[in-house]
């Protein structure tokens, strides 16, 4: 099966850049091609006539968001497998190996750990959806953004990422990939299987700022808002296990986080539509 890995990135990144395509130039399964989607025609060609890229294809989404970018990289792509990773993570060398060889019939998609490289101070590992990192306490059921991979027929099926939703540049935003992975289940039902594989790994580079309090609280408030948007269409049973599971395991950090994604989730339930 033919294999393209797509990175999403934007201005400001290109060292972080750097370092996730050569991560991905020394998997030890190659890809037969990695697309690099930015926003703007200007990013694309600062790119394309820079020294830092050789065996990657830049491309424009010309529009902002995360979302967007994602939804271009697929459009682009060839791969009957579509992998994505983000700007500022790097594979382990045998990451792309482990993802493919994790599809089968059933499998659709297939996701791995995201492992947090912190530059401040650490967070607690059952908080690391807050960094956007899988956790072992409570276990990530789901993929993240960061190490999913598709088999190409879901988006031929049940089209790409809501660009609603979702991050656009610094501005905080989540939950096109919880609704993607949602409409999934929707559409094939037990047909179809999420798979994660423990040995896929990606590492997350988490800088200082994203280790804050206030950045934490704002990521929780957005993730809250999604969640509820998100809760008005499908059944959020996920969510309800992971919440059971922080209020057996309650410590004053993680209360106020969980008071900051309760406050999104109200308001998300206010908003109309």
């Amino acid at each position: 099966m033919k294999t393209s890995v797509i990175v999403c990135s934007y201005g400001g990144n290109e060292d972080l850049v750097e370092q996730c395509i050569g991560s991905l130039e020394c998997q030890t399964y190659q890809p037969e091609e990695i697309i690099l989607v930015v926003d703007t025609e200007e990013e694309r060609e600062s790119y394309s006539n820079s020294n830092i890229l050789h065996n990657t294809r830049v491309v424009c989404s010309g529009k902002r968001g995360l979302a967007a970018a994602r939804n271009k990289g697929v459009e682009t792509s060839a791969g009957d497998i579509i992998a994505f990773i983000d700007d500022d993570a790097v594979a382990d060398e045998n990451w792309l190996y482990e993802i493919v060889n994790s599809f089968t019939d059933n499998v659709v998609v297939v996701g791995g750990p995201v492992k947090p490289i912190f530059r401040g101070k650490e967070v607690k590992d059952k908080l690391n959806w807050v960094i956007d990192c899988t956790s072992t306490n409570p276990p990530t059921k789901r993929p993240i953004g960061c190490n999913m991979a598709f088999d190409r027929r879901v988006f031929d099926t049940i089209g790409g990422f809501d660009e609603n939703l979702g991050m656009v540049r610094r501005q905080i935003a989540v939950g096109e990939e919880t609704d993607l992975f949602l409409r999934i289940e929707k559409k094939y039902g037990s047909e179809a299987e999420i798979a994660l594989n423990p040995n896929a790994v990606v590492y997350h580079c988490v800088p200082e700022e994203r280790t804050k309090m206030g950045y934490m609280l704002r990521r929780a408030y957005a993730e809250g808002l999604a969640k509820a948007v998100i809760g008005k269409q499908y059944n959020l049973e996920v969510e309800q296990s992971y919440l059971k599971y922080y209020l057996k395991n309650m410590d004053l950090t993680t209360f106020v986080v969980l008071l900051s994604t309760m406050f999104g989730y109200i308001r998300g339930k206010l908003r109309r539509g």
